[in-house]
């Protein structure tokens, strides 16, 4: 239900064009009655959305979530009056959803909460989240709730793999089409633009090996993570028994252009993690036929592991003599460093959900810092220990842990099953990809995985639920009740453990100088030497407590669209002191005697809150989707 609550932003906003806004309300209806079919053409769709605002030209808004939002909401919708698919699930995994989903919430309410120091009351911050959700959210983003949009896509994941596991059960098959359609589309665009490259230049052969596409979406690296998995869902498809030799052909016709674009994108570990992946499938079905022992297998994966290492020292999809692969491999390890040294300074809780790209240049070696500044981890399970700390990867972990125990037994119990290890291949590639790369970071292709997962697990369940029929003999009945008690205690222990947490570690996330911090400000702007910060609808920041009287210089920009009246309140440690109107155009000097001192702390917070905020590209004078409120200059306390 509270995925319905954002959908309202992205139905009323004017920065989604009429046809996206009925598109929306479309897919959340038919998801709503057929919850099923809704997940399939959200499979076709999600990964499309960067490239449909650019046909359409809109602005850049999160529209493959908000697809994910509305299909979501639908199907919850559906599943408050239909009985969920009869397939027997394992108790663990949903425990360990939970327990993920928990330790995500109780860092978000710890990084919410640490900016709300000086405040007798939550109210104002629970009123500011309520309309920022219910108006802004799928619209743009908004510095005062940094970290809401980094948790609710892990969110969305998780839900979106758990509703597909439950609900598509039986468009298992449809939902591999979608995706692989999605997938030829974004390889068509990559080859495109790759076209475009060598049309532009005098050589054509070196002006291919240095062009990265990335085809739908704007990280090449992702797009590798993206194709990569479309390509071994593919070779699995090929190096099945059962298929007839035309489709054979026709799935290798597909495994090579998958591949095709995952070298366009540039990607080593993407290349090397399809060439493993591939040659894992191929090594799993062949020997499984022959019926060797496992540990056979065994040592061809390994061997396969030890491959993938060498390949991805040496490997280079698109060799530059700006780009060897010593420089990159250097780049990476100063990165781990990053990352590890981040997990290191917060090792139980980590720095809070949102906050890696944020605080990484306090990491960072000085051989990449210069370069950089800030930067994502390069490494998705460093980038999930470094936000959420052991606590919350060893969640992570038993997330993807258990998925994958589920999977390896479905494939043990019908190793025949193509579908199977389609999905399970695709989505192990994609897996692999996150050692040097965060693809669970891009909107498209994070939910592109999350549903190749949960068909996945869909199929599994499918699979072993005769072999759970069968399974009710006494001793397979108690065996089943120890796991699930088990899993019960385990979710009891993080969720105690991340909610009890919360306030401690609040306290320890507040900031140390806070004469010297602020919130919910755009970066810093120049008009004629004056030097300016938009904010958002409330920014935060800090004087000394002795303090007696502000002045602050307030704008509001005069724009075709924005005329209306904009009143600018100024709260003191929580409290509505005064507001003022604010004319439209002109610098103006707000001035403030402030209330005598109270004993506590020794700075004083001051909030600004606009009233109406307002988007540019809610009102078409530009694709700007911050949400603004008015801009202030330096502020003078004395």
């Amino acid at each position: 239900m509270a995925a319905a609550v954002p959908l309202v932003s992205a139905l009323t906003s004017h920065a989604y064009p009429p046809p996206l806004r009925i598109a929306l309300a479309a897919l959340w209806l038919f998801a709503a009655w057929r919850p099923a079919d809704g997940l399939v053409a959200l499979a076709c769709i999600v990964p499309l959305g960067s490239v449909i605002l650019v046909w359409l030209d809109a602005a850049p808004v999160r529209l493959s979530e908000a697809f994910v939002v509305a299909t979501l909401s639908g199907a919850w919708i559906a599943s408050l009056h239909r009985a969920p698919d009869d397939t027997r699930r394992r108790s663990d995994s949903r425990a360990a959803a939970l327990a993920f989903c928990t330790v995500v919430l109780a860092s978000l309410a710890v990084v919410l909460a640490a900016r709300e120091v000086g405040l007798r009351s939550p109210r104002l911050e629970l009123r500011n989240l309520w309309m920022f959700l219910t108006h802004d959210y799928l619209v743009g983003p908004a510095p005062e709730f940094a970290g809401v949009a980094d948790a609710a896509l892990l969110l969305e994941g998780v839900a979106l793999m758990w509703m597909v596991r439950r609900r598509a059960a039986g468009r298992v098959a449809l939902l591999g089409g979608a995706f692989l359609v999605s997938a030829l589309g974004g390889a068509w665009m990559a080859f495109a633009q790759a076209s475009g490259f060598v049309a532009d230049a005098n050589g054509v052969l070196s002006a291919l090996l240095r062009a990265r596409a990335s085809g739908p979406v704007y990280d090449v690296n992702a797009a590798g993570s993206f194709f990569a998995m479309a390509a071994s869902f593919a070779i699995a498809c090929a190096a099945a028994r059962r298929e007839s030799t035309p489709a054979r052909a026709a799935w290798s016709i597909g495994a090579a252009i998958f591949a095709g674009a995952v070298a366009l994108s540039g990607s080593r570990m993407a290349v090397v993690a399809t060439m493993a992946a591939g040659v894992l499938v191929v090594a799993w079905t062949r020997l499984r036929d022959r019926r060797q022992p496992r540990w056979v297998v065994g040592a061809i994966a390994a061997a396969a592991a030890v491959a993938m290492i060498a390949l991805m020292l040496g490997i280079d999809a698109r060799p530059s003599a700006t780009r060897p692969a010593l420089d990159s491999l250097n780049r990476r390890a100063a990165f781990m460093v990053t990352g590890l040294r981040m997990i290191a300074s917060a090792p139980a809780f980590g720095v809070g959900i949102g906050r890696y790209f944020e605080t990484s240049g306090r990491f960072m070696p000085d051989s990449i810092y210069w370069f950089h500044l800030h930067e994502n981890a390069h490494n998705n399970f460093l980038q999930v220990g470094g936000e959420l700390g052991l606590f919350g990867l060893a969640a992570f972990l038993w997330l993807l842990g258990g998925a994958a125990a589920r999977l390896l037994r479905a494939i043990d119990a019908a190793a025949a099953d193509s579908l199977l290890m389609a999905f399970a291949a695709a989505a192990l590639t994609f897996v692999l990809t996150w050692l040097t790369s965060h693809p669970l970071l891009v909107p498209e292709v994070a939910f592109a995985f999350w549903i190749v997962l949960g068909a996945a697990l869909a199929r599994a369940d499918t699979v072993l639920s005769d072999g759970a029929l069968r399974d009710t003999a006494v001793g397979g009945a108690m065996s089943g009740a120890s796991s699930a008690r088990r899993s019960r205690l385990a979710l009891a222990a993080f969720a105690l453990v991340a909610v009890v947490s919360v306030p401690m570690r609040t306290i320890e996330a507040r900031p140390a100088r806070l004469d010297q911090t602020s919130f919910g400000f755009y970066d810093w702007e120049n008009d004629h030497g004056l030097a300016y910060r938009w904010t958002s609808r409330r920014a935060t920041f800090f004087i000394p407590a002795g303090a007696r009287e502000l002045e602050m210089p307030v704008r509001s920009m005069m724009i075709s669209g924005h005329t209306e009246p904009v009143t600018f309140s100024v709260a003191v440690n929580g409290r509505i002191l005064d507001t003022f109107p604010v004319r439209q155009g002109d610098w103006q000097t707000v001035k403030l005697r402030l209330p005598p001192r109270s004993e506590g702390p020794d700075v004083t917070r001051i909030d600004v809150i606009t009233e109406p905020p307002w988007t540019p590209a809610a009102i078409g004078v530009s694709q700007d989707v911050r949400v603004l409120g008015v801009q202030l200059g330096r502020p003078e306390a004395q």
